[in-house]
């Protein structure tokens, strides 16, 4: 499951251009290869990008051909005050999910800073979340997330969940949020993730994804954010 994950990020590194407004063009001219995460004009063939499709591996409708897309699985643990926090509970918001480690030497505090950006953009958006999900629950407890958050200047915990649960269970609820997250000795830290900052609608499907490693790609994840709180 988690190589058909790389396999599909791996294949969208190519170029498009912005063209018309509301477009991006397929053609490889060095642009951002952003909008080749958005739907396509079934005519043109060109990447919308004020329309957003279902990213990853989705399971396809056996009679029509189409994507069936599916949201993000039921979950329910407890966040950093040590509050039952949940899947459900966010139903009816636009959320961003990432995961990470508190003692993450590499690029988590990349993340985070990216992640402070959108707290700050969309402050005053009441239909907003932030969550992160701790791939290291063990030492990672409520209680060394509420101060990781607050050294980190989170204003709303209300707002932004650091979300602590079953070691297993995250492990596999990473791959439908198109995360990647595994446990490596040789790795810096003892882990392996990918540093993707991942976008929900309102009703709990993946839209969409940006690098928390590259503020450019943040960028344009900040357009598709607006994208869904307007609808």
């Amino acid at each position: 499951m988690r190589l058909h994950f790389f396999v599909y990020f791996s294949s969208l590194l190519f170029f498009v251009s912005c063209g018309d407004p509301g477009h991006a063009s397929v053609e490889s001219d060095g642009k951002p290869d952003f909008y080749r995460r958005h739907a396509q004009d079934k005519t043109t063939g060109e990447y919308l990008v004020d329309s957003l499709t279902y990213p990853g591996n989705q399971p396809i409708d056996p009679v029509t051909g189409e994507i069936d897309p599916q949201p993000v699985p039921d979950w329910t643990y407890v966040d950093q005050l040590n509050r039952p926090f949940g899947n459900k509970d966010l139903l009816g918001k636009v959320y961003v999910a990432e995961f990470f480690f508190t003692s993450c030497p590499t690029i988590c505090p990349k993340v985070k800073g990216q992640m402070l950006r959108l707290e700050e953009e969309f402050a005053n958006e009441p239909d907003f979340a932030l969550v992160s999900f701790t791939i290291d629950p063990k030492r990672d407890t409520p209680e060394r997330m509420k101060d990781y958050a607050e050294k980190l200047g989170v204003k709303d915990m209300d707002r932004w969940r650091f979300i602590h649960g079953d070691k297993f269970e995250i492990a596999d609820l990473d791959q439908h949020y198109l995360s990647i997250a595994e446990e490596d000795a040789s790795a810096p830290g003892g882990f392996n993730h990918s540093g993707y900052i991942v976008l929900v609608d309102r009703q709990g499907f993946v839209r969409s994804y940006a690098s928390g490693l590259d503020p450019e790609e943040v960028n344009y994840l900040m357009d598709d954010i607006k994208l869904l709180l307007n609808k």
